[in-house]
């Protein structure tokens, strides 16, 4: 693990970067400007960009809210998110959980992630009473507490419904705030002895699919060795990055900045608090950055 003051010595080093969105290219509300200069320096480079996101959104919305927020899509080459990858477990129903699923569902999340099921083959219903599973995206509003949601988890419980979370991050930032994500409902139900499938990263799963996603856009095979994954938070980006066995740093504009970004300038406190994240999280990035 090396702390990196300056991104621009790993340019040379690999040929791929993979961008996570919230706490690394945005905050939730504005993109970070020094990423935006990352971005042109690597597009200055000729390095190939990809984005992989917990999102519940699909590609194109995802990009069409980057672009609205800044981020332009000459700066990347493709976008695979958990919506996507959620998306297509509902349409092609690929293993048993999916095939042994029925066609109502009870969304639990905002109406901008409904297109992740709305062209497919299944009915929304209004109570949960009405469903034979439960799909959450995220929360309606951006909220700290779980305890809207627990009787609709209880109630589903009751009739054992299967849930399927399409973003499977616990928490995110958004602005200067920590608000609660799909994940952390998921767990939830799943602590209760609830059934539940999770979608997103650290899914080695998600890692494949943007290599490859990667191969078809520069035609040609892509080695992991290749490969850097750019996130904020051990849980999901870096242990994924882990599992898949490609280099990744770790960013703290993001979910671990209050932990460690008072500690950036004493190299000693630095260390002692990422040993301890890292221990606690069982996983360990290759570079660490305050800011990209």
């Amino acid at each position: 693990m090396e702390t990196i003051h300056n991104f621009h010595i790993l340019a040379d080093k690999y040929n791929v970067f993979i961008f996570d969105l919230w706490g690394v290219l945005h905050n939730g509300k504005e993109p970070f400007l020094k990423t935006l200069e990352c971005l042109a320096y690597l597009k200055q480079k000729n390095k190939a960009v990809f984005l992989l996101s917990n999102s519940p959104r699909l590609a194109e919305p995802t990009a069409q809210r980057l672009t609205k927020m800044g981020i332009s899509p000459d700066l990347y080459q493709g976008v695979y998110t958990s919506g996507v990858d959620c998306h297509m477990s509902l349409r092609e129903r690929p293993d048993s959980f999916y095939q042994g699923l029925g066609q109502k569902l009870y969304h639990i999340g905002p109406d901008s992630y409904v297109p992740i099921f709305a062209t497919l083959n299944y009915t929304p219903v209004s109570m949960v009473s009405q469903a034979d599973f439960i799909l959450v995206s995220g929360t309606v509003d951006w909220v700290k507490s779980l305890a809207e949601y627990l009787p609709l988890l209880q109630e589903a419980l009751a009739t054992n419904q299967p849930l399927i979370c399409a973003n499977r991050d616990k928490q995110v930032m958004y602005g200067q705030e920590r608000v609660l994500c799909a994940g952390m409902i998921a767990e939830s139900y799943q602590k209760m002895g609830g059934q539940i499938r999770l979608h997103g990263k650290p899914d080695p799963f998600m890692y494949q699919q943007v290599h490859q996603l990667a191969e078809h856009a520069l035609d040609r095979t892509l080695t992991r060795q290749e490969i850097l994954m750019i996130g904020d938070s051990l849980t999901t980006d870096i242990k994924g990055a882990n599992f898949y066995g490609i280099d990744s740093v770790m960013v703290l504009t993001g979910i671990h900045g209050d932990d460690l970004l008072p500690h950036w300038h004493d190299p000693l406190l630095l260390n002692k608090h990422l040993t301890s994240l890292t221990h606690t999280y069982q996983t360990t990035p290759t570079y660490v950055m305050a800011h990209l």
